[in-house]
């Protein structure tokens, strides 16, 4: 039996849907070959609670957890951290240094997939569509003006390093830019404003498993809001997940395609989910996903199952490639 550690929480807004992917981690590990511990990794202390609520810290020198029935040293590691730190490769690197398996892409990766600018400026150089955009540090100028000569409007301003569209906002007009602008800032020390591309939002799935590529049945996502923020994303009332997208064949082979391209381009690990704009001729990249949701509620298992595949055979496939 491999004692698996399942690290969940973390420092941004993504912490409360990472620690309930987590717990449908646990609740679908094959106990046949697995005894998984749920980690929470918080700013100030990693900790695990057994059954009677006690909680345990964890020995940070070597990722190992002081039980009273003993010491747990851990074979690998399945990380559900969405965000800070678990995203953004620091993670990662620990477990690198320390040599034991994790379920994600490499730190250098997972730095690079995380910082969306960097990955656009990569994904584009590789050909793939991508939108038009500017990239602002927090010690920059803020010229209007020039940012909407560039992209035009309406836009979408996101923080650059963040998820589940916490601080992203669409704009209408020059007045809402720069409050914005500002409300990302809050998230992040750098910021895009990107071009609004007019289509529909379709997501890909996949995941390479001894050597093979699977690809997940595509879902188009309807958001009832004016964009698909954080609210509709964790409120089923106001979004609709059509799994799979009904979308032309063509426009479903490159997705697909193009997917498997840059996951292996990028030098992805594990599952990722992969998002796009499609308009009526030409598909746009939005972003890469290299920890994306895996709760009851979440995208990836609900393509897992429209794939034919169990939870339970999901998040398998998914320790299998732990590197």
């Amino acid at each position: 039996m491999k004692n698996i550690a399942i690290i969940s929480g973390g420092f941004s807004g993504e912490r409360v849907i990472s620690i309930e992917s987590a717990k449908f981690v646990l609740k679908n590990l094959d106990a046949t070959k697995y005894v998984g511990y749920q980690i929470i990794i918080e700013e100030t202390s990693w900790y695990f609670i057994d059954e009677n609520g006690d909680r345990f810290e964890i020995e940070k020198n070597d990722f190992s957890l002081n039980l009273p029935s003993g010491k747990i040293k851990f074979d690998r590691v399945f990380n559900i951290i969405h965000g800070d730190p678990g995203e953004n490769g620091k993670m990662q690197a620990y477990f690198e240094i320390l040599g034991i398996l994790s379920t994600s892409s490499s730190s250098v990766i997972s730095a690079l997939t995380f910082n969306k600018a960097y990955c656009n400026k990569v994904v584009a150089g590789l050909g793939v569509n991508v939108a038009e955009e500017v990239f602002l540090n927090k010690k920059d100028k803020i010229d209007v003006k020039q940012i909407l000569e560039h992209v035009g409007l309406p836009c979408f301003v996101k923080p650059n390093a963040g998820g589940s569209s916490i601080g992203m906002s669409k704009v209408h007009n020059a007045e809402e830019l720069l409050p914005a602008i500002e409300m990302a800032f809050k998230e992040d020390n750098q910021v895009l404003v990107e071009r609004f591309v007019k289509g529909r939002e379709i997501t890909c799935g996949l995941i390479n498993s001894k050597g093979s590529d699977f690809v997940l049945p595509l879902c188009e996502v309807v958001s009832k809001k004016e964009f698909f923020d954080y609210e509709a994303k964790y409120n089923g009332d106001l979004a609709e997940e059509i799994i799979p997208a009904i979308v032309e064949k063509n426009f479903e082979k490159s997705i697909k395609s193009t997917s498997v391209f840059l996951y292996h381009k990028l030098n992805c690990s594990g599952v990722v989910r992969m998002d796009y704009i499609i308009t009526e001729d030409n598909i746009f990249f939005l972003e890469v996903n290299t920890i994306p949701g895996l709760s009851s509620a979440s995208i990836v298992p609900k393509m897992a199952k429209e794939f034919g595949w169990s939870f339970n055979e999901l998040i398998d496939k998914i320790l299998e490639e732990a590197n």
